[in-house]
C-alpha cells in the first residue's frame, strides 16, 4: 500500500496537470481527489498565486512553474542513489 500523499505532493500533482488549461472535473480524476479537497487546494493555489482561472479553466502561472521546478529538484535530491 502506498503511504498517504503530501500537501506538497497533492500542489505538486494539480500544478503540473494544469500546464494546460483543465477543468475542474479533469483535475478530480487525474489528481484522484474530492470536489471538497480539489476545491480546497485550487483556492489555495489561486489565492497565492500559482493557479489562474480563465472561464471555468485552470491554468499554472509563472510562480507554479517555479514551484514544479523546486519541486523536481527537492525530490531528486532526497531519492536520487
Amino acid at each position: 500500500m502506498r503511504p498517504r500523499r503530501s500537501i506538497y505532493e497533492i500542489i505538486w500533482d494539480i500544478l503540473t496537470y494544469c500546464r494546460t488549461p483543465r477543468r475542474i472535473s479533469q483535475i478530480l480524476l487525474v489528481c484522484n481527489l474530492n470536489t471538497k479537497t480539489a476545491k480546497k487546494y485550487l483556492e489555495l493555489l489561486m489565492r497565492k498565486g500559482f493557479l489562474t482561472k480563465q472561464g471555468d479553466e485552470y491554468v499554472t502561472t509563472n510562480k507554479g512553474l517555479e514551484y514544479i521546478e523546486l519541486f523536481n529538484e527537492l525530490y531528486k535530491k532526497i531519492f536520487e542513489d
